[in-house]
Formats: structure tokens, C-alpha cells, sequence
């Protein structure tokens, strides 16, 4: 399995402080089924701003140390954007995740719609595709579903019904589909870790096979213990 979400580097962000922390956290995911795990820290102005270098050592640093210690696990450097009106800048020189041309972005409660769709497809236009981190927790697309229920609830007749039914995608969340973004969802919603409106948001998203990758956004040892990887192994093995 891949784990396309996940602050596993040591130092750079709230993951783990010190390396030996990072390497007893890949050994347990490795033993739990990963194979190759994407560390992506938090890039945030004023909080978190370690520059790529920094997380490209780090990514290295922890590869040579869990080859030395034979832990199968494949470490590629990613980050976590983070969406407001500092991203720009931080985009002039993007760190993908590991080879691929996924950036990973965050998209905070109270950015506003429009910005969203202006940096996504600034994004898409500059060769790069958007991968949406753990939409199920983002406020503007956990709408969606619940403009959902409220639709189907009210509307009665067939013709009604689909029309109630189109509406509980926001525009957003079309917009970024018809785009091309990708869209990663997190273990721990589908076990109400974040609350249930959440994993009733992911349930949804996974049900309408919104999602295209999977994470556990795990950053400490109390996160790998918490996993449950049962009911989602299928649809996240590659």
C-alpha cells in the first residue's frame, strides 16, 4: 500500500521530533502493509517554512537510516500546501510528491471559494496537478453532502429527486473534478477520528468515488496505533 499523506520526516513540522521516532513510526507501517510512504510537512507562513532542501535531507536522511536497519519502505519527499494568499510565492519552486506531478494542498475552513479555484487551476496551467488533502475535512466540500440529505429529503418526484440530487455537489467540488485535481482521503475519517460529520462526509466522498488516493496523515506513534486499515485496504492497494 502507499501512504500519500503523511509527516513521518523528523523536524521539519508537528511530526516527529527526532529520527528514531520517524524510523520506529515506518517500521510499524511497514508491518501494518505500506510500502511506500510519502512524507509531506506542513508548509505554512509563520508556522512551518522549512525550505525544500530541508525536507529533501530529511526524506534522505531517513531513507539511508531504515536501509541500514533493513526496513523495506520506500521514503519520498513531498509537502502539505497549505492554500491562502502565501502559496503563490511558495509555488514558484513546488516539491511534488516524490517523481510525480502531484503538489498536495490543504484547503483551510475559511478560505474562500474563489481563491481555491484561482490557485487550482494557476496549478493545473503551470504542468502540475492538485492532489486535495482529506477533502472529507474541508469545510466547503463537507457541505456538499449535507446539501445532499437536505435535497433528498424534500423532493418527492423522480424528476424532482434528480434535480435535488445534483445539487448536493457544490460547485467547488465540481470545479475541482472537472479540472483535473486529485482528491486524498484519510484513513482516520472513515473511524470518526476527526467526528462523525466527517467520516459522514468521507463515506459519502467514497461512495461517489471521489477519491483517487489514500493517507494516513499520521504524525506520531499514537496515530500508526490508532489505524483500522480493514475496510479501506482494497480500494488503496496499488
Amino acid at each position: 500500500m502507499y501512504d500519500y499523506h503523511s509527516h513521518i520526516l523528523p523536524g521539519i513540522d508537528d511530526g516527529p521530533a527526532d529520527i528514531d521516532d520517524s524510523v520506529t513510526m515506518a517500521a510499524a507501517l511497514r508491518k501494518a502493509g505500506f510500502s511506500t510512504i510519502y512524507g509531506t510537512p506542513h508548509l505554512i507562513k509563520g508556522s512551518y517554512e522549512a525550505d525544500n532542501e530541508a525536507v529533501l535531507s530529511a526524506a534522505s536522511t531517513l531513507q539511508t537510516r531504515l536501509n541500514a536497519e533493513n526496513i523495506d519502505l520506500k521514503i519520498f519527499p513531498g509537502r502539505e500546501y497549505y492554500l491562502d494568499e502565501f502559496l503563490g510565492n511558495y509555488l514558484k519552486n513546488p516539491l511534488t510528491l516524490g517523481d510525480t506531478r502531484y503538489i498536495l494542498i490543504e484547503i483551510p475552513n475559511h478560505a474562500s471559494t474563489q481563491l481555491v479555484k484561482e490557485t487550482c487551476f494557476r496549478i493545473k496551467c503551470s504542468g502540475f496537478i492538485p492532489m486535495i488533502a482529506h477533502p472529507e475535512r474541508c469545510s466547503l466540500i463537507a457541505m456538499a453532502q449535507k446539501q445532499t440529505t437536505v435535497s433528498r429529503f424534500r423532493f418527492t418526484s423522480n424528476k424532482q429527486k434528480t434535480l435535488g440530487e445534483k445539487q448536493y455537489e457544490t460547485a467547488l467540488l465540481d470545479y475541482l473534478k472537472d479540472i483535473g485535481c486529485a482528491f486524498q482521503g484519510n484513513f482516520g475519517s472513515f473511524d470518526a477520528w476527526y467526528g462523525p460529520d466527517v467520516q459522514q462526509t468521507a463515506n459519502y466522498l467514497k461512495k461517489m468515488e471521489i477519491y483517487t488516493h489514500f493517507g494516513t496523515d499520521v504524525h506520531s506513534m499514537r496515530g500508526v496505533n490508532r489505524l483500522n486499515l480493514s475496510h479501506t485496504s482494497e480500494a488503496v492497494t496499488k
